[in-house]
Protein backbone atom coordinates (compact mmCIF):
# COMPACT_ATOMS: atom_id res chain seq x y z
CA UNK A 1 0.00 0.00 0.00
CA UNK A 2 1.62 3.27 -1.28
CA UNK A 3 1.43 6.32 1.36
CA UNK A 4 -0.89 7.96 -0.36
CA UNK A 5 -3.34 4.92 -0.72
CA UNK A 6 -2.59 4.86 3.38
CA UNK A 7 -3.47 8.57 3.98
CA UNK A 8 -7.20 7.81 2.18
CA UNK A 9 -7.87 5.05 4.39
CA UNK A 10 -6.93 7.02 7.47
CA UNK A 11 -9.16 10.06 6.57
CA UNK A 12 -12.00 7.17 5.69
CA UNK A 13 -11.26 5.95 8.94
CA UNK A 14 -11.36 8.52 11.24
CA UNK A 15 -14.53 10.36 9.62
CA UNK A 16 -16.09 7.26 10.39
CA UNK A 17 -14.77 6.84 14.10
CA UNK A 18 -15.30 10.13 14.89
CA UNK A 19 -18.86 11.14 13.29
CA UNK A 20 -19.40 14.77 11.78
CA UNK A 21 -15.46 15.68 12.15
CA UNK A 22 -15.74 17.21 8.55
CA UNK A 23 -18.07 19.48 9.66
CA UNK A 24 -16.57 20.83 12.48
CA UNK A 25 -13.04 22.59 13.27
CA UNK A 26 -11.92 19.14 14.51
CA UNK A 27 -11.92 16.61 16.91
CA UNK A 28 -12.00 17.62 20.52
CA UNK A 29 -9.62 16.22 23.08
CA UNK A 30 -12.06 13.91 24.50
CA UNK A 31 -12.59 12.41 21.16
CA UNK A 32 -9.35 12.45 19.95
CA UNK A 33 -8.62 10.28 23.65
CA UNK A 34 -11.11 8.02 22.93
CA UNK A 35 -10.60 7.21 19.01
CA UNK A 36 -6.68 6.69 20.26
CA UNK A 37 -7.73 4.63 23.19
CA UNK A 38 -5.59 6.54 25.78
CA UNK A 39 -7.31 8.87 28.53
CA UNK A 40 -7.66 12.81 28.16
CA UNK A 41 -4.88 13.57 31.04
CA UNK A 42 -2.24 11.93 28.34
CA UNK A 43 -3.65 14.52 25.71
CA UNK A 44 -3.11 17.13 28.30
CA UNK A 45 0.17 16.10 29.50
CA UNK A 46 1.49 16.15 25.26
CA UNK A 47 0.05 19.61 25.12
CA UNK A 48 2.08 20.63 28.36
CA UNK A 49 5.41 19.15 26.66
CA UNK A 50 5.31 20.71 23.52
CA UNK A 51 2.76 18.00 21.73
CA UNK A 52 5.38 15.35 21.67
CA UNK A 53 3.13 11.83 20.30
CA UNK A 54 -0.35 13.58 19.66
CA UNK A 55 -1.25 15.29 16.41
CA UNK A 56 -0.96 18.70 15.26
CA UNK A 57 -3.47 20.89 16.77
CA UNK A 58 -5.55 24.04 16.69
CA UNK A 59 -5.61 26.35 20.08
CA UNK A 60 -7.20 29.34 20.94
CA UNK A 61 -5.30 32.43 22.49
CA UNK A 62 -6.64 31.95 26.38
CA UNK A 63 -5.05 30.01 28.77
CA UNK A 64 -8.30 27.69 29.14
CA UNK A 65 -9.18 28.11 25.14
CA UNK A 66 -10.34 24.75 23.18
CA UNK A 67 -7.97 22.93 21.33
CA UNK A 68 -9.34 20.94 18.21
CA UNK A 69 -7.57 18.40 16.11
CA UNK A 70 -8.11 18.66 12.52
CA UNK A 71 -9.18 15.67 10.29
CA UNK A 72 -5.80 15.60 8.60
CA UNK A 73 -3.88 15.64 11.07
CA UNK A 74 -4.99 13.00 12.24
CA UNK A 75 -5.11 11.00 9.46
CA UNK A 76 -1.44 12.49 8.73
CA UNK A 77 -0.47 11.47 12.27
CA UNK A 78 -1.62 7.83 11.90
CA UNK A 79 -0.11 7.27 8.53
CA UNK A 80 3.38 8.13 9.78
CA UNK A 81 2.85 6.58 12.28
CA UNK A 82 2.32 3.57 10.73
CA UNK A 83 4.98 0.90 11.43
CA UNK A 84 6.09 -0.49 7.72
CA UNK A 85 7.62 -4.09 7.89
CA UNK A 86 9.21 -6.18 5.26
Amino acid sequence: MTQDELLKFNVEHVKGAIKGIEKRAGATKKELATFLNISSASINRAIANGGVGIPEYIKGQGEKSHVYFPLINIALFLTNSTVRTA
